[in-house]
């Protein structure tokens, strides 16, 4: 009976992943697509790029709901509309040939990748006894880990043998087959409650992260104008210190925003975004400056980058059991050290192909020692009670420094091509710039977790 409940938890994880698994593969497989997309519906490069970013703003408004949905609703509930929102989007955009419809298919998958992701470490950390959920939390870490590696190389066969609808229409077995492994797998661990959803504190919320999110994308491509970027730092401002006010007085919070007080799950917060920014700038910078500065075929980039990415799947596992056997400090110091050395490393090295391929590998291992460890000891120093409210802004966080990680780490490459007139050159100064920020990011990572209270570090 253990052994049985062992296994429907291990599927119930895997299905619940696998949603989010798909639809990062998806989302890097449509990037190698869009020149391909603006010549078919001869648009520009900004709007089909509303494709990821649309995404971005559906599932990361919704992800801060994630504590709010497990108290009122069943897993296996929210696991179902997930289930058919991914369906409905994918089917949606595998057979239509218009712009709007494919659009209309992406927002719909970017509400399962909403209610999915903070789905899955909710289940590890409520259902997974203690001593285990550092090496379940590798697990659920590997499902996605994975992602980034097989769309590059998804998109680009289908890009050269197939017609790009078949990038959504693949997926729909998947799909299917998460569905079932997820009905026969996922149970119940709590009692739901009824809860009135706070609807002025909802939209005040979905507006500040919505404006907040277009304004860094915007910020950094410098698409639009000045009165354009005050109106939307206005708006996100207003709607944030409102959201705050309406807040307090709630009984049943949204989100229980007084864990901003709490100085060690801020210290671990900040430096858990600052790895989550470095991992999203370097999954940019390398694939795009080995295809930029050394004219690597899109195929054959995806190939270079894959070590990396089996190496953050397979030792994400293995960062969890480290984690349960011994001390957190040992995995997550480690891993920080290492991505360290990266930069440094990197800023000592003329970059070539090789020296990037080893570079990224070698980041991939101080990233899987340090990253999903850092959220579970955070989670784990909280009351039961605010662990979903936890995961819900963690989960909030991972969502925006990617956006954020991206932006900058292509505005920077933007910017020193034009300033040198040249891709070529332009490329690699913008390169040795990002590296030179990313190492100083790495320094505050490690100063933010030496600095958190050693009275409450789990010996």
């Amino acid at each position: 009976m253990h052994r049985e409940k062992g296994i429907k938890l291990l599927g119930s994880i895997i299905s619940i992943g696998l949603l989010s698994f798909l639809g990062i593969v998806l989302e890097t497989a449509l990037n190698i697509t869009f020149p391909l997309l603006t010549k078919t519906f001869s648009i520009s490069i900004s709007q089909v790029q509303w494709l990821t970013t649309g995404y971005m703003l559906v599932s990361t408004s919704l992800i801060p709901f994630g504590s709010f949905f497990l108290k009122r609703f069943r897993v296996i509930a929210l696991f179902r509309v997930a289930c058919l929102s991914f369906l409905l989007g994918t089917l949606i955009a595998s057979y239509s040939d218009s712009f709007s419809a494919v659009l209309i298919g992406r927002l719909c998958q970017g509400i399962a990748d909403g209610i999915a992701l903070p789905l899955m470490f909710s289940v590890i950390l409520n259902q997974v006894p203690q001593k285990k959920v550092g090496t379940f939390m590798g697990i659920g870490s590997l499902v996605i880990a994975f992602a980034p590696a097989v769309g590059p190389i998804y998109g680009g066969l289908i890009q050269e043998s197939l017609d790009w609808h078949f990038l959504f229409i693949i997926l729909v077995p998947f799909i299917i087959i998460t569905w079932v492994i997820g009905e026969l797998s996922i149970r119940q661990s709590q009692p739901t409650q009824y809860i009135a959803f706070d609807i002025v504190g909802g939209i005040l919320l979905m507006l500040f992260l919505t404006t907040t999110l277009i304004l860094i994308v915007d910020l950094t491509a410098n698409r639009s104008s000045l009165n354009f970027k005050v109106l939307l730092f206005v708006v996100a401002l207003f709607s944030g210190i409102s959201f705050v006010l309406n807040e307090k007085n709630k009984t049943n919070k949204l989100l229980e925003i007084a864990l901003f007080k709490n100085k060690q799950f801020i210290k671990l917060l900040g430096a858990f975004f600052l790895l989550q920014y470095s991992s999203l700038s370097m999954s940019y910078l390398i694939p795009n400056v080995l295809e930029m500065l050394f004219k690597q075929s899109p195929s054959l980039v995806g190939l270079l980058v894959l070590p990396a990415a089996v190496i953050d799947a397979l030792l994400s596992v293995v960062a969890g059991i480290i984690y349960d056997k011994t001390t957190p400090n040992l995995p997550i110091i480690s891993g920080c050290l290492i991505v360290l050395l990266t930069f440094l490393s990197a800023l000592l090295i003329n970059p070539s192909v090789p020296s990037l391929v080893v570079l990224y590998m070698l980041f991939m291992v101080g990233l899987s020692l340090s990253y999903s460890n850092i959220m579970t000891f955070s989670l784990s120093q909280l009351p039961t009670n605010l662990v979903n409210d936890g995961n819900a802004i963690y989960m909030t966080a991972q969502s925006y420094s990617g956006a954020m990680g991206i932006a900058v780490s292509a505005s920077i490459i933007s910017f020193t091509q034009k300033l040198q007139k040249g891709v070529a050159l332009g490329t690699k100064q913008g390169l040795e710039l990002n590296f030179f920020i990313l190492f100083l990011i790495a320094v505050i990572i490690l100063i933010l977790y030496f600095v958190t209270p050693k009275n409450t570090l789990r010996s």
